[in-house]
This record gives structure tokens, C-alpha cells and sequence, in this order.
């Protein structure tokens, strides 16, 4: 999984998991859910790193 380094490759992330979101349930199939889990878990690690200022706060007082 490779970790999602720019606001460019964050947001065609998104828009991926909208697409496939857009289906529905009913016609997603196992491969489209595992790449919305597999592309959720990497934007919500760029979320935690770029958005999580007590990350900042803790190295600033190091």
C-alpha cells in the first residue's frame, strides 16, 4: 500500500471512493470493497499525518 504523499493523490483518492460509494451496495463487488478499505485506510493516514497538529506540538517541544 503505498502512502498517499500529496493533496493531488489525496483527492483523486477520494473521488475514487466516491465513485465506487456511487454504486451502491448492491453492485460493488468484493474487489471494489477491498480497494474502498485498502484506499480509506491510506486516506485516513494522510488525514492523522497532515491534519494531527499534536504530532507538531509534540516535536516542537522535544
Amino acid at each position: 500500500m503505498d502512502a498517499i504523499t500529496t493533496v493531488e493523490q489525496y483527492r483523486k483518492v477520494l473521488l475514487r471512493i466516491n465513485m465506487l460509494m456511487n454504486k451502491g451496495s448492491q453492485r460493488i463487488s468484493c474487489e471494489e470493497m477491498s480497494e474502498i478499505r485498502i484506499l480509506r485506510a491510506q486516506a485516513s493516514e494522510y488525514e492523522r499525518v497532515r491534519y494531527d497538529f499534536s504530532l507538531v506540538a509534540a516535536t516542537d517541544e522535544n
